[in-house]
């Protein structure tokens, strides 16, 4: 069977990358090539950016909005007629086939901010008038995950095409194929030249040069903290924008009056494999519960078998937190590769639990990004609350209880941007969605996702 290669979407044109090289993905199943994925260089970086700035001044900047409104219709056509595609792309098979409705969602609640109007009439008389309006920034550098790659890139993609901005996206390493895919719909539904670029590329290189590139004025990332770090550190040189959302340690906490078969359900969903940043990661259980409760989380985890993760080297990370844990606490259930053939040649690790008595531990702080909870105890609801709020990121919050007094105390308390109470997590297309403290920077999703993507232009007219 012969393997697919993936190009780069430069100035309305799919190509090779200037160096002519593939990098190989692997099957993190059995471990069989699944494509080969254009490397791009310095060059293509320069190649794209200049694309998308010819097309932000000489197509797209002044678009009508009934022609931006008609290819947003006819993206979500190609979308839906890619679906078998896009799917296949996916290196990881999770998630299902077909488009999510959340896409469909998020694509319609965007273009309907085209009839909001650009601003505001401050000011209009006899001695003048004032007026503010907004216009697009220029050319957004997106920087999709590998954990949904498809509605990561629209998520930024669609706001910042709405708002009037060009992009260029750098496809996750791990998922590039249907990162890329995606962005080709844009283009064959019709999308300008220039306006949607998409590059992909193994290592720093790609990203670091489409960063410091002159003509990129907002960075859209959604990954790791320590490189979202590293992102804004080099934006501060031009004080480019940036638009962050970046990582957790999700606390679930757990209350006496909760319902624990389904908190525990939540957990398992959610925990493993844990390859979000919304994953829980830290139970904080009520000392009443402890014993019943990791009960619950065994037999549940157990059933529900080992957790595939998306490469070889997430296994090792798993691996060496899991040594980590093994110093620092006590194994509950879990903590290696499983056995079996089905999973010799694949990227498989067993749901993991660690019983700890404080969290100063490594397990405890750092966002393992895998199947590995930490468990801890507390007492009243002011321990269980410096817990949760005890730690560098502060993202979400999943809180069990069904006392309506304890639920606002603890929302009005949290460091958190997001809190989910009786559930895992949730999520909307008219809520924002991002996290306090080293969690990121702006938001995803409603209003707020659109607000980044533009400038503000204040007119005096005497």
């Amino acid at each position: 069977m012969s393997v697919k290669k993936y190009d780069l979407l430069i100035g309305g044109q799919m190509c090779p990358p200037t160096s002519g090289r593939y990098y190989p993905l692997y099957s993190p199943v059995d471990g069989t090539l699944v494509a080969e994925v254009a490397d791009a260089s310095r060059a293509d970086v320069d190649r794209a950016a200049a694309a998308a700035r010819e097309a932000f001044y000489a197509e797209w900047k002044f678009c009508g909005i009934e022609h931006k409104r008609a290819l947003f219709a006819k993206l979500k056509e190609v979308l839906y007629a890619m679906a078998d595609e896009l799917a296949a792309a996916k290196v990881q098979p999770q998630g299902g086939p077909g488009i999510p409705p959340l896409v469909e969602r998020v694509i319609d609640y965007y273009v309907s901010k085209l009839d909001d109007g650009a601003g505001a009439l401050i000011e209009h008389g006899d001695q003048g008038t004032n007026y503010v309006y907004r216009e697009p920034l220029g050319v957004v550098a997106i920087f999709a995950p590998f954990n949904g790659p498809m509605l990561a890139s629209l998520l930024s993609a669609v706001p910042a095409l709405v708002a009037g901005n060009t992009v260029v996206l750098k496809a996750p390493d791990q998922e590039a194929p249907q990162a890329l895919k995606t962005m080709q719909a844009f283009h064959e539904a019709g999308f300008p030249a220039g306006v949607v670029n998409a590059l992909s590329g193994k290592g720093p290189e790609v990203g670091q040069a489409l960063v410091a590139h002159p003509a990129t004025r907002l960075i859209s990332f959604t990954g790791s903290t320590a490189t979202g770090k590293k992102i804004m550190a080099a934006a501060a040189a031009d004080l480019k924008r940036v638009q962050l959302n970046l990582g957790n340690k999700t606390a679930q906490i757990v209350l006496p009056d909760a319902d624990l078969e389904a908190a525990a359900a939540a957990t398992v969903g959610s925990a493993f494999p844990g390859q979000a940043c919304s994953a829980i990661s830290r139970v904080l259980l009520h000392e009443s519960l402890r014993d019943e409760f990791i009960a619950l989380l065994k037999e549940k985890a157990q059933a529900a078998g080992p957790s595939m993760l998306i490469d070889q080297a997430a296994v090792e990370r798993v691996e060496r937190y899991v040594e980590m844990g093994k110093a620092q606490g006590s194994l509950l259930f879990g903590g290696a590769r499983p056995s079996g053939d089905e999973y010799a040649k694949g990227c498989y690790f067993e749901p993991t639990a660690f019983a700890f008595a404080d969290q100063s531990g490594s397990v405890c702080r750092d966002e393992i990004f895998g199947p590995v909870v930490s468990v801890l105890t507390f007492a009243s609801d002011d321990e269980a609350l410096a817990l949760a709020n005890d730690t560098d990121y502060g993202l979400l919050v999943s809180l069990w209880t069904r006392e309506a007094e304890r639920q606002r105390y603890f929302v009005r308390r949290l460091e958190v941007g997001i809190v989910a109470i009786n559930s895992a997590s949730m999520l909307s297309h008219r809520t924002p969605w991002g996290g306090f403290k080293q969690s990121g920077i702006g938001r995803r999703y409603g209003e707020m996702g659109l607000e980044p993507f533009f400038e503000y232009k204040t007119v005096w007219i005497s």
